[in-house]
């Protein structure tokens, strides 16, 4: 008995040829084409509801196919795209999109799309889009603009997290090390009032407190609002501009061991309450204003009329001063070239009073004679003609023009020259005038000009703890204690990942101990879980989560072959957060064992015999703990 040929309810179409003969060969049928990404394949919720269609509701009226939108230029706009799309094709037209695995939507599509066309075989005209396949439906495009939507609204959702996150763990950070900066604090002072940290310099030792270190700093807009961080200062326009136009001065105070005062509390009361007293030994025109010195050193930023009247002004000064500079340096040449002629004739003096006295020692006379005039020929008759006597009168009177003519030429020069000189600076007052006129108008090509009327403080000490340790962190990062927590505590572990937490210490973030195959957390710290006795310890893993701040650390640890690396910033960040939530371990203490307290009192020599006759041989257990490799995750 020969077997029925199985019958094909959803053909299968994978490239652009498939695709042209597939729509001209059901030009008279409806086609119900599923759309699908080469990545996730077709849909399977909807198999049944497809196989509805085309059995019981279409039967030969419609043609099931599925396309793969990664080949096909007509579908290039689903591609890469995991939901489900279905078109619906009548005479070569798209009709109609349905999107989403529902399966009672697509059998009741398909059963009005049938209707649809039988009305149009009948005769009916029916008002409806028909589209290329490669346009746009309108329900297309208004889902297209929900997803995009939705995408938007994810993305600031993530945002959001992120950046209440990052607070949450840079807040945790600076509290952990305010703990450890008690004696230490910092006053940053703007550009324009560098001077003050030497106007205040008597009132350190006033309130017995040294300076530390000092150093100058660019800033930009970032580390300007990290530098104010959790600050009482409004950073407005003109305040940042004020804050970003020259270098910073930060000054790191520092107090005395037994010093146990707020030093928060000393420095806000020292620059934004205490008022200086008057000195008796000082004028009065001398004395310092009784106003606190954060309010002596903050001023109000100028409006856009006044900056420019300043500009202008120093533009003046600055010509005046160049005109200054001139008139000295033409003095100063006109000095040199006096005193190069006076020289001159002083040595033409010098060289005629040797050759005078060489006269008188060789037997001569002291000055030589003059030489005779050439003597005219005398005709016979004995009288000059008149006509040689006039032309030497004539070579006379020609020689006197051409020296006068000389001689007032140089005079000419010289009063132009002063009359120029004397014409140059009105010509400038003129235009300068012009434009300070105009000083309301924007020159295009200025500078830039903050809002007027802000507030611009001149210096700034933190108001918290938070704040000053934060600074700190920012501005002497070298200087301060940062505190090591249970990830530094690595020093009975064995393995190169030991050695490189320990070495990395201010990089690994964070550590953990945990079952993957359960996901059970074990242990806060190495130290704890080698204090532990697991019957498998060779399922457990140890978590990193390894700043970013620097690439070296988390190639230093990928190059030990872990097991897993977060792909991105942004993935890292999520497995970060859900591994290693705000405030992960800071509850776990970590208990001293009798033998490591008795080494931390004893003196050191008998502390290192100590621990020298201290070292157990390696178990098994240990020894497979070391070939474990690490799993870091990248905040």
């Amino acid at each position: 008995m020969a077997r029925k040929q199985a019958l094909s309810i959803q053909e299968t179409v994978e490239n652009n040829e498939d695709f042209e003969h597939f729509i001209q060969s059901h030009s008279d049928v409806l086609i119900c084409m599923e759309v699908y990404s080469e990545f996730c394949g077709p849909c399977l919720a909807t198999g049944n509801a497809v196989r509805k269609g085309k059995l019981e509701i279409g039967q030969d009226k419609i043609a099931m196919v599925k396309c793969c939108s990664d080949h096909i230029d007509a579908l290039a706009r689903f591609k890469d795209k995991s939901e489900p799309v279905f078109l619906f094709i009548l005479n070569g037209k798209l009709t109609r999109a349905m999107f989403g695995p529902n399966g009672i939507d697509l059998c009741r599509i398909i059963e009005e799309e049938l209707g649809f066309l039988q009305q149009e075989q009948e005769g009916k005209k029916i008002d409806r889009p028909r589209l290329e396949i490669n346009e746009m439906l309108p329900e297309e495009a208004a889902k297209m603009q929900e997803n995009l939507k939705i995408e938007e609204e994810y993305r600031e959702a993530a945002e959001r997290l992120r950046v209440l996150t990052l607070a949450a763990r840079k807040k945790r950070v600076n509290e952990r090390l305010s703990q450890n900066i008690k004696r230490l604090n910092f006053i940053m002072f703007w550009p324009h009032c560098h001077q003050a940290h030497y106007d205040l310099y008597e009132k350190w030792d006033m309130i017995n407190i040294t300076v530390a270190a000092k150093d100058t700093f660019q800033l930009d807009e970032r580390s300007a609002r990290e530098a104010l961080y959790m600050s009482d200062v409004d950073p407005n326009e003109a305040c940042l501009h004020a804050l970003l136009e020259g270098r910073v001065l930060v000054v790191l105070f520092k107090m005395f061991e037994t010093d146990t005062r707020d030093f928060v509390k000393l420095m806000r009361y020292t620059l934004y309450e205490e008022v200086p007293p008057p000195k008796e030994d000082v004028p009065p025109e001398k004395q310092v204003p009784p106003v606190p010195a954060y309010e002596r050193y903050a001023t109000i930023s100028k409006s856009a009329r006044e900056v420019r009247r300043d500009r202008y002004n120093a533009k003046l000064r600055k010509l005046q001063e160049e005109q200054k500079d001139r008139e000295r340096l033409a003095a100063e040449q006109e000095r040199l070239a006096r005193e190069a002629q006076e020289e001159a004739a002083r040595l033409e003096k010098q060289r005629q009073e040797e050759a005078r006295m060489a006269r008188i020692a060789a037997g001569l006379p002291a000055d030589p004679e003059p030489e005779p005039a050439p003597a005219l020929e005398v005709p016979e008759g004995g009288e000059v003609p008149e006509e040689e006597v006039k032309e030497g009168e004539a070579k006379v009177e020609k020689a006197e023009t051409e020296v006068s003519e000389v001689t007032e030429a140089t005079e000419i020069t010289e009063v132009t020259e002063i009359l120029e000189a004397d014409e140059v600076p009105g010509d400038e007052e003129k235009v300068e005038e012009e434009e300070e006129f105009h000083s309301d108008i924007e020159v295009e090509g200025e500078d830039y000009i903050p809002p007027g009327g802000l507030f611009v403080p001149g210096l700034y000490t933190p108001a918290n703890e938070l704040a000053k340790a934060n600074g700190l962190a920012y501005f002497y990062p070298k200087v301060i204690h940062w505190p090591l927590s249970h990830k530094a505590e690595a020093n009975n572990h064995k393995g190169k990942v030991s050695e490189l937490i320990i070495r990395l210490a201010h990089y690994v973030l964070t550590i953990s101990e945990f079952n993957p195959y359960n996901a059970e957390h074990i242990a806060y710290s190495i130290k704890q879980y080698d204090k532990m006795e697991r019957p498998r310890k060779y399922q457990d893993r140890l978590a990193l989560m390894v700043s970013r701040k620097r690439s070296l650390p988390l190639l230093q640890l990928a190059g030990l072959n872990p097991i897993y690396i977060s792909s991105d910033v942004i993935s890292g960040e999520r497995e970060c957060l859900s591994m290693f939530p705000v405030g992960y371990g800071d509850d776990h203490e970590e208990i001293e064992s009798v033998k490591e307290e008795e080494v931390v009192v004893s003196d050191e020599p008998f502390q290192q015999e100590v621990q020298e006759a201290e070292p157990d041989e390696p178990t098994a257990e240990d020894e497979e703990e070391d070939d474990e490799e690490p799993e870091p995750d990248q905040e």
